[in-house]
């Protein structure tokens, strides 16, 4: 059996990386070649809020220099993310343009939902044991230069994932506004990160005890470096962060990068990512630091052999989304069983008309996204719950979907209770752009949902079956159904004119 050669480029806030894999269904993923090109976009970036001319021009040298050692590979997928330092530009989409121009190279920007999730997708790049780690609650604590995800596992099960405004750059930035102003400005410091963490705890750890910390990206490797005398393999524990932390707190970055051979950026978020640590772990009584030195590098390599095929693996991230919706759902008081129920018929009623509406399976998860969330706008107004819906929606980070991608679960469900105007009078450009694929899902999710119209699950049975240009839903019940028929012929004339299939309705008396 052949193998498959794979390149990851990551134009990050310290360092522009590239890693090549080399790809085999018997040998899963090895790591062919690592290269690192160090800069200071992010301290750049952060600080003025543009790339520079001189930075984009970097930039691009390096990767052209990236696209002969792919050759030399004999390299014909790839995938080039950026990060916060870019994202968070105002000339953002210059900067993509010229990088475009200049190599050839088409930057992916993910969401932060989307980089998060592949971080989360690089442990399986790690040697441990993740799933036997997650049986016990267990926090992933991803500390990049812009920010810091976590993400929590309660018995295997994701219930949440949420971004705090404290990642090492910014940390490092205030730090060194303050050092010269304060005496005990590390005291200053401890002091801000403990409020974000505390924020997180009060909303979302309540009361339950963290026994385990996974810790991943750069910033954790560089610990091992600094403390031989401990011998740090997969594992830390409190006790040990203090120990890091005495020893590196009254020291300059000059210092360490000089005593333990680190960049100067990666000797300058040192002791921000160990005060992190040390705050996290005092408020969340975690027992054991697992240490995952992997990145976004890795997160790309094993999301393209999943969806390649090239490499499976017990643990399944789609149900990872699928239960943080479900925790998104929970936090708004849904109807966690009707939730379910239209989510079940929402799910067979698309793989069902498949020929008739053409998407594709991210669709279908917009789709499920879109039936666990379509009542949540009930929490703030039970008259509006589809624009209430919609701002919730906006407003709360779904791990491992797109911008975009949340966007149209947002106006799926707006216009699961609301009238889509029609092409003529649109305002909204993305409205304009996605219009069908929004009108084809809503108009399933309102069909699901009005057969469950009084949220009572009537029926014993259901059969849903194409016949010709007809959807036949049959259901056995010893109910009354009169409200469901109602509801449901409503729904099935729009439902027919937006995907050109009608709807028939067809009751079985159980006696």
């Amino acid at each position: 059996m052949g193998y498959t050669g794979y390149a990851a480029i990551v134009i990050g806030s310290k360092n522009l990386l590239m890693k090549i894999y080399e790809i085999s269904p018997s040998g899963g993923i090895r790591v062919l070649d690592s290269i690192c090109h160090e800069y200071e976009l992010g301290k750049e970036a952060y600080g003025t809020g543009t790339v520079s001319f001189t930075q984009i021009e970097e930039i691009c040298d390096v990767l052209n220099d990236y696209l002969v050692h792919m050759k030399e590979y004999d390299i014909r997928e790839y995938r080039c993310y950026a990060t916060s330092a870019i994202r968070n530009a105002r000339n953002q989409l210059s900067v993509l343009n010229q990088i475009k121009i200049r190599t050839g190279i088409t930057v992916q920007m993910l969401a932060n939902s989307e980089l998060r999730f592949l971080m989360y997708k690089s442990i399986q790049m790690s040697e441990l044991d993740f799933d036997h780690i997650i049986q016990k609650n267990t926090a992933i604590l991803d500390i990049g230069s812009g920010s810091v995800q976590v993400s929590l596992f309660d018995k295997q099960a994701l219930y949440v994932t949420q971004n705090l405004d404290i990642g090492t750059s910014k940390v490092r930035e205030i730090l060194e506004t303050v050092e010269d102003n304060a005496l005990d400005y590390i005291s200053v410091m401890e002091e801000y990160i403990q409020y974000e963490i505390d924020m997180f705890k009060r909303g979302y750890l309540k009361d339950k005890d963290i026994k385990n910390v996974v810790a991943i990206g750069d910033e954790i490797k560089n610990l091992k470096r600094i403390v031989p005398e401990l011998n740090l393999s997969f594992t830390m524990n409190y006790e040990e962060i203090c120990y890091i932390f005495k020893k590196i707190k009254k020291a300059s970055y000059q210092d360490l990068a000089l005593r333990y051979g680190l960049s100067i950026e990666d000797a300058r978020m040192t002791l921000p990512s160990v005060m992190i640590y040390k705050k996290f772990c005092e408020l969340s009584k975690a027992d054991t630091v697992y240490i995952c030195a992997t990145n976004l590098c890795d997160g790309s390599v094993v999301d393209y052999a999943l969806k390649t095929g090239n490499l499976t693996i017990a643990h399944d991230f789609y149900q990872d989304i699928i239960a943080s919706v479900k925790y998104i759902g929970k936090r708004y008081r849904f109807n966690k069983t009707h939730a379910e129920y239209v989510n079940a018929l929402a799910c067979e009623i698309f793989d069902r008309t498949v020929k008739f509406h053409g998407l594709n399976k991210r669709d279908r998860l917009v789709l499920e996204i879109s039936s666990f969330l379509h009542d949540i706008g009930k929490y703030v107004n039970m008259n509006d719950p589809g624009k209430n819906g919609y701002q919730l929606i906006i407003s709360t980070e779904i791990m491992g979907i797109s911008h975009k991608e949340r966007e149209e679960v947002a106006n799926v469900v707006l216009y699961n209770t609301e009238f889509l105007p029609e092409t003529d009078h649109l305002d909204n450009p993305f409205l304009r752009e996605e219009y069908l694929r929004i009108a084809k899902l809503s108009a399933i999710l309102r069909l699901a949902n009005a057969l469950d119209r009084g949220h009572k699950q009537k029926y014993q049975n259901r059969s849903i079956r194409r016949k010709g240009k007809e959807l036949i839903i049959t259901v056995e019940s010893d109910q009354d159904i009169t409200l469901e028929i109602s509801l449901f012929d409503k729904k099935a004339k729009y439902f027919s004119e937006i995907l050109g299939v009608k709807p028939v309705l067809r009751q079985k008396r159980v006696f």
